[in-house]
C-alpha cells in the first residue's frame, strides 16, 4: 500500500504547480479589488459616472 507522503514526494511538481497557479489567480483578483477601490476613491481620477456605469475602472 502506497503512502500519501511517498506519492507527494514523487509528484511534488504536479501538486505545487497547479496550487501556485490557483494561489496566483486568487492574489491577482484581490489586488485588482484593492486597485479598483483606490481608483474609485482617488481625487485625481474622480469624475461623474454615467448612468449605466458602476465603477470607473476594471
Amino acid at each position: 500500500m502506497m503512502n500519501v507522503t511517498h506519492i507527494a514526494c514523487g509528484h511534488w511538481v504536479h501538486i505545487l504547480v497547479p496550487m501556485g497557479f490557483v494561489l496566483g489567480c486568487y492574489l491577482d483578483r484581490k489586488n485588482e479589488e484593492k486597485l479598483t477601490a483606490f481608483w474609485n476613491k482617488s481625487l485625481l481620477f474622480k469624475r461623474e459616472l454615467r448612468p449605466s456605469e458602476e465603477v470607473t475602472w476594471k
